[in-house]
């Protein structure tokens, strides 16, 4: 019988094959193989039965390379289930190969859902694709550059999201003139929006838990890691306004808690970055830019930043922010007062009866020491 040459797949040396595709043997290193499988499917993916000391061990074997430029090109096209098919046949013939484990981080992005992002799976490939790098180095700074640049993408996936406010703006506007069905609208749109933000929000927890892989030591070596870190958090600060403005929509209102938590937030993620580019990103940012209360006020005097406005604030945080029923008075105002904003807020006799009260109590309150200077809010619960 005549013999076809083929090649091992174990040591590249040739196998002499029968012509009946029954069976061959490596001539170097004596594996024996399946000669069918070898010749129908070398290209694409085989299985070898090697026989050692009586048993029968299943060998994958194909060419990696060629499955990771397919998966290479489908995560271009942002096939990433596809990507993944590809990417899983290559780690089934080499489980070590570091450049496929990077890959498999990289088409996450292409299969995780805004509910889902699947941060703990990529983080997993990344640490496999580190751990069989020839060039660990370069293999991290590869990793840590991806963590930053998907934290990225889930922020810009919140904002985006936080913005989108124009159903929630008709919804608002459905309770008609009514103060009673306006509030019942108001109560239902907090309390149906609360799950929308919750997603949002997880999906900027994601991108701190990607942030925090990446060593404050490598970001303070690094300037370009700096620079991605630095846009973190400024878009962390842009989050938090773009959520503080969509509340205001319903008259809702963060509590001292949640303002305190979205500053320690926005403190994790500029931890690492130098004292001059850490400076940059104020933290009172994040409180000022929650604007939720002194509606009427702010109505009458056109700013919720100007003196008056900035002494009723001082007096509403520290006197009857102080006792329980100053702070029962300020939840009952906060539950009517954008109520009444909303459907009279445009009248010039609304504005007018307000403004000659709030004139006088500001002028009695600064004639008792309550300053008119500039106030970042406590943020006491509504």
């Amino acid at each position: 019988m005549a013999l076809v040459p083929a090649i091992c797949t174990q040591c590249g040396g040739k196998i002499e094959v029968d012509d009946t595709k029954e069976a061959g043997i490596c001539q170097a290193c004596g594996t024996p193989f399946i000669t069918e499988k070898v010749i129908n499917n070398y290209n694409t993916y085989n299985i070898n039965n090697n026989n050692f000391s009586g048993a029968n061990i299943n060998v994958a074997s194909g060419n990696v390379e060629n499955y990771l430029q397919l998966a290479e090109s489908a995560i271009t096209a942002g096939n990433g289930k596809e990507a993944v098919d590809y990417i899983n046949k290559a780690l089934e013939i080499n489980p070590q190969s570091s450049n496929a484990w990077l890959l498999k981080m990289r088409s996450i992005e292409h299969i995780a859902t805004v509910g889902d992002p699947q941060t703990s799976e990529m983080i997993s490939y990344a640490e496999n694709a580190i751990k069989f790098s020839d060039n660990k180095e370069q293999t991290t700074g590869v990793v840590y550059k991806y963590y930053l640049q998907r934290a990225t993408n889930l922020m810009l996936i919140a904002l985006s999201g936080l913005r989108d406010v124009e159903r929630l703006k008709q919804l608002s506007k459905s309770g008609g003139i009514s103060i009673t069905a306006g509030a019942a609208v108001m109560k239902g749109l907090s309390q149906g929006d609360a799950a929308t933000r919750n997603i949002y929000f997880n999906l900027q927890v994601e991108a701190v838990v990607l942030k925090l892989e990446v060593p404050e030591d490598y970001i303070a070596e690094h300037e370009d890691i700096q620079d991605s870190v630095a846009n973190l958090a400024k878009l962390y600060v842009s989050i938090c306004e773009a959520d503080v403005e969509r509340l205001a929509i319903y008259g809702s209102y963060l509590t001292p808690q949640a303002i305190n938590s979205r500053k320690s937030t926005l403190e994790t993620f500029k931890r690492g970055l130098p004292e001059d580019k850490a400076s940059q990103i104020n933290s009172n940012l994040v409180e000022k830019n929650n604007k939720g209360g002194c509606y009427i006020a702010t109505c009458v005097y056109g700013s919720y930043d100007c003196p008056p406005v900035w002494t009723l604030r001082r007096y509403r945080d520290n006197t009857l922010g102080s006792t329980w029923y100053g702070r029962l008075f300020v939840k009952c105002y906060y539950r009517l007062s954008p109520i009444l904003v909303k459907l009279f807020g445009k009248r010039q006799w609304f504005k007018n009866i307000w403004k000659s009260f709030l004139d006088k109590l500001v002028e009695k309150l600064n004639a008792n020491g309550v300053e008119d200077t500039k106030y970042y809010d406590k943020y006491y619960k509504k």
